[in-house]
Parts: C-alpha cells; sequence; structure tokens
C-alpha cells in the first residue's frame, strides 16, 4: 500500500547514533552527521574514506560501518512500520560483502525485542539493480 500524509516521506534524513569508531563529520548538508543520508551514503562514504564503495575493498571497517548504519536504519524502520521486507537500493547496496553485516548488526542491535521473519529474506537487495527506480514507478502505475 502507499502510505501518504503531509509532504513526502524523507526515509534517508531519519536521525541514527553514530558508530562509536566513526568521526566523521557528516555528509549532509541540512543534518551534517545525525542522519542516515549524512552517514551512509555513496557521497559520505567517499568523503569519510577520500575513495568511492567500489574501491573500498571487502572486509575494511568501512563495511562495519556502513552496516552499522542500515542495520539501524532497518531496526528503526522495522519498529515504526513493520513491513514485510526491507529492500537496499542504490549504488551502496550493490556491493556483496554488506548484506550480511548489516543482516548481523540488525540481530545484534534488534537484540531479540521483536520477532522478524528469516533476515536472509527480510533485509535484500533491490531485485531490480539500477532499473528499480522506474521499473517501480511502472508497477505502481
Amino acid at each position: 500500500k502507499l502510505v501518504s500524509g503531509y509532504g513526502h516521506p524523507e526515509a534517508g534524513h531519519i536521525f541514527l547514533q553514530k558508530h562509536p569508531e566513526d568521526h566523521y563529520e557528516g555528509h549532509c548538508p541540512f543534518h551534517g552527521d545525525n542522519c542516515l543520508e549524512g552517514l551512509a551514503a555513496g557521497p559520505a562514504i567517499e568523503a569519510r574514506w577520500h575513495k568511492s564503495a567500489k574501491e573500498i575493498p571487502d572486509g575494511d571497517k568501512a563495511w562495519e560501518i556502513e552496516a552499522f548504519y542500515l542495520a539501524q536504519a532497518a531496526l528503526d524502520y522495522t519498529m515504526i512500520l513493520r513491513p514485510e521486507k526491507i529492500v537496499f537500493g542504490g549504488g551502496v547496496p550493490h556491493r556483496e560483502t554488506l548484506f550480511p553485516l548489516i543482516r548481523a548488526s540488525f540481530a545484534e542491535q534488534m537484540s531479540d525485542y521483536l520477532d522478524v521473519p528469516d533476515l536472509e529474506e527480510y533485509i535484500v537487495p533491490v531485485a531490480n539493480g539500477d532499473n528499480a527506480g522506474i521499473l517501480g514507478c511502472f508497477y505502481l502505475a
């Protein structure tokens, strides 16, 4: 179902707790290092690590920190919306190494507070790759 109300949702600007090892000042011009966009989006990764997400090797600390933020977002969306599935899209989630880290961080942060489906099926990458936005619009129409 489409959810609508006053204005449009800004799910990328939810406020997050900073990772204890992250000292980056944030990329968001409105919220600095307080929101998901400012801490976890592609431009934030590139500014923090001085290289694009494509250039950061698997196993780098950067992915643990990124997963911490994305898991925290998934946790917030789970607590508020109780969705059947959480789908992460965009450039950063193209990295296969990221999803096991997100799921592990999600489980740790959830601390068995709520029952959730199998995390392998609950937190997933977008199925249509870079065409997800336009295809989603088509499906909704």
